[in-house]
Formats: C-alpha cells, sequence, structure tokens
C-alpha cells in the first residue's frame, strides 16, 4: 500500500541548473522592492492612491498582478527564456505584497505593525536557507544535467541562444558520465546558430558574473583569513545595533537576549573554524563558518529587525554576502573531492 501510494504523490520533478540565480534574482528582487516602497511612502507622508474618493488601491494589488504576470510567462511560453524575467517580476511582486503583512495579521489593519519587519525577514531567510539545504542535501545527478541541456536546447531549436549559453551548457556535458541522450544533445547544441543575448540571457549573465566573483575570491589563500575578519564584524556590527538600542528608547524587549546569543553562537562558530582551519583543513574551517552565517541570519538578525526595523539590513546584506563565499568554497571542495 505504502509503494503504491509513494508513486501517486511523486511529481516527477527535474531540478533547474539555474535554481539558485534564479531564487537569488527573485529574493534580491522582493528584498529591495520592500526596502525602496518603505523609503518612498516615508519621503512622501504615505499617499493613498485614489486620493479623496473613498477608495484606497493598496500596493498588494500591483503584487498580486506582478506574480500573475511572472506565473503567466511561465505557462505561456516554453524553454528556459522566461525564468529569469519571471524570477524578476514575481520578486517584485512578492516584495508588494509581503510588505503590507502588518494589515493582514492585525485586527486593525494596522500597517505599522512593529513585528512586520521580523516576519518579513523570516520568510526570505527561510526561503534562502531552505533552498540551499534543498540543493547541497541532493546534488544533481548526470541524467538531470542533460534533462537541462535539452532545455536549453528549445531556444536554439527556435533560433534564441547566445554563443555564451552554449558554451556553457556544452561545458556542463563535458562534465556528466555516459548517459542516455548526452552524445545527442551535443551533436544538436554544435549545429544550431547562435545569436546576440536577449534580454533574460543577460540577467543570468549578471548573476553568474557575481557568482564567478564569489568563486576567485574563495580561492585566494587569504579566504580563510577575510572571511573570519567579516564574521566578526558581523558580531561587532550587531552588538553596535544592540548598545544603540539599549541606550535609545526604542523598545527592545526580548530581542537583547536574542541578539546576545546569537553572536555568541556566531563566535563560538568562527572561532572554531578557524582553529579547526589549522587542525583539520579548509573544509572543516568552512563549514564551521557556514554555521556562523546561518546562525546570524536565522537568530541575531532576526531579533534585529524586530527591535529595529531596517535597521539591520545591512546585517542582513553582510550575512548574503558571507553566505556566497561560504557556498562557493563549499562547492569548489565538493567538486576537487569528487
Amino acid at each position: 500500500m505504502l509503494p503504491r501510494l509513494k508513486g501517486l504523490f511523486h511529481l516527477d520533478l527535474v531540478r533547474s541548473t539555474k535554481a539558485v540565480q534564479h531564487l537569488t534574482t527573485f529574493v534580491v528582487a522582493g528584498i529591495s522592492t520592500i526596502l525602496i516602497t518603505r523609503l518612498y511612502l516615508a519621503l512622501s507622508g504615505y499617499p493613498q492612491i485614489g486620493g479623496d474618493t473613498g477608495l484606497h488601491v493598496a500596493h498588494v494589488l500591483p503584487g498580486g498582478l506582478l506574480m500573475l504576470f511572472a506565473m503567466w510567462l511561465q505557462l505561456s511560453y516554453i524553454g528556459p527564456g522566461p525564468r529569469p524575467v519571471a524570477a524578476l517580476f514575481g520578486g517584485i511582486g512578492f516584495g508588494l505584497f509581503l510588505d503590507e503583512v502588518g494589515k493582514f495579521v492585525t485586527s486593525d489593519n494596522d500597517y505599522f505593525f512593529a513585528p512586520s519587519a521580523a516576519i518579513m525577514y523570516v520568510v526570505f531567510a527561510g526561503f534562502v536557507v531552505g533552498a540551499h539545504f534543498w540543493r547541497r542535501r541532493v546534488p544533481l545527478s548526470d541524467a538531470e544535467r542533460v534533462a537541462n541541456a535539452a532545455h536549453v536546447l528549445v531556444d536554439g531549436l527556435a533560433g534564441r541562444l547566445s554563443e555564451n549559453r552554449r558554451a556553457e551548457v556544452l561545458h556542463s556535458l563535458d562534465e556528466v558520465g555516459d548517459v542516455e541522450g548526452a552524445a545527442e544533445v551535443r551533436r544538436l547544441l554544435e549545429r544550431i546558430e547562435t545569436r546576440a543575448p536577449a534580454v533574460p540571457q543577460r540577467l543570468e549573465g549578471w548573476w553568474q558574473r557575481v557568482a564567478d566573483g564569489f568563486a576567485r575570491v574563495s580561492r585566494s589563500r587569504f579566504a580563510l583569513p577575510v572571511m573570519g575578519v567579516l564574521l566578526f564584524t558581523q558580531v561587532a556590527w550587531a552588538l553596535l545595533v544592540l548598545a544603540w538600542l539599549t541606550l535609545s528608547d526604542a523598545p527592545h524587549g526580548v530581542s537583547v537576549g536574542g541578539v546576545l546569543l546569537g553572536t555568541a553562537g556566531s563566535v563560538v562558530f568562527t572561532t572554531t573554524g578557524l582553529w579547526q582551519g589549522r587542525r583539520r583543513g579548509r573544509r572543516a574551517a568552512v563549514e564551521s563558518f557556514q554555521r556562523s552565517v546561518l546562525t546570524s541570519l536565522l537568530l541575531t538578525q532576526v531579533f534585529l529587525f524586530a527591535a529595529s526595523q531596517f535597521a539591520a539590513t545591512a546585517g542582513l546584506l553582510g550575512d548574503l554576502v558571507l553566505l556566497g563565499l561560504v557556498n562557493a568554497d563549499l562547492a569548489r571542495s565538493r567538486r576537487v573531492r569528487g
């Protein structure tokens, strides 16, 4: 009975090699939209669309329309082409939607509900960390890589594939084993004519350059000390914000204890990583650094956002940069080990 149920609910989904880029686009677009929206509303005195007519068009409505547009792109076009644009507009729409979370969870529709920033942060941080563990838990199989190459081939057969994208896919096929269909996909890719990259491919190219930058930094012999310094800088920043909260009249409540607990955990993991780098090697050190970053993301920054709203945005950006560095280093070590 159990195998039958497992087969019934099995979705047979093939993962994308560009999932991390698209999810990153979605998260960055969403967070940027929230910050820009709140800044604009504060500077403009919180105007209402609709004026004195008695109508108020909440920005959750254009957010929903943008998410609908992202779904329309995905459902109406084939191939990987629409995904970067769908991730961008879907992230903007979700940011506009999530910005009004205070109205959804309070009986008086309070846009300025104090814990709203923490709720937004937890949603995005959980999304990032969940996507990270999802990809790391089970790496893409060779068959999935060939399937992704065939997906890119759709653009090529329609005359919409750039030379850089083709070269990237051919390189990925070089890394797979003797998988059924790989040779056929390669022959078709080598025969098709390419064209100048379109807007979606340029979006992918920007993120690829960011990933390449992380990879270059992680290969440096100074990478481990730099990561350690940045991690301790994050701790110092969190303590400075905490000190400002304590000395000011801003309400902070349980946030002090949460920030102290998170920073203590980050210090322990960072110190352990520097020590393990000398005794057990680079990978053990970077894995400990990763625990330090995740502790900051999922504990320290949550309490900072709950207490100081968007004053902790710099800490979030710093953690995302550090997560990119440690993930690039771990990915490189897995390739070398494999």
